[in-house]
């Protein structure tokens, strides 16, 4: 039951990776207005906090926009947290 929710959870957090980066190219490349909005929807409560921590930060840049780099980071790490624990654990 414990594997069945980290693979969950690891196929979760790659999900949540493809749609930040498609959120992060949206920037170079034009990918239409649904898909923008569809990104905007799922990709704002994830990069909400991490603003409000960068506004008040030394990291805070006015020209560049960090939290989504970092939001990346942090879900690349989750998603390799579960895959350990995914290997580790008895079958």
């Amino acid at each position: 039951m414990v594997q069945y929710w980290l693979s969950c959870f690891s196929i979760f957090f790659i999900v949540l990776e493809v749609i930040l980066i498609m959120y992060m190219l949206q920037n170079f490349f034009y990918m239409g207005r649904i898909v923008r909005l569809f990104c905007i929807m799922l990709v704002y409560p994830m990069l909400a906090p991490m603003q409000r921590i960068f506004k008040y930060s030394i990291l805070n840049t006015y020209s560049m926009d960090l939290s989504p780099y970092v939001t990346l980071i942090i879900l690349n790490y989750c998603y390799y947290i579960c895959e350990l624990l995914l290997q580790q654990s008895p079958v």
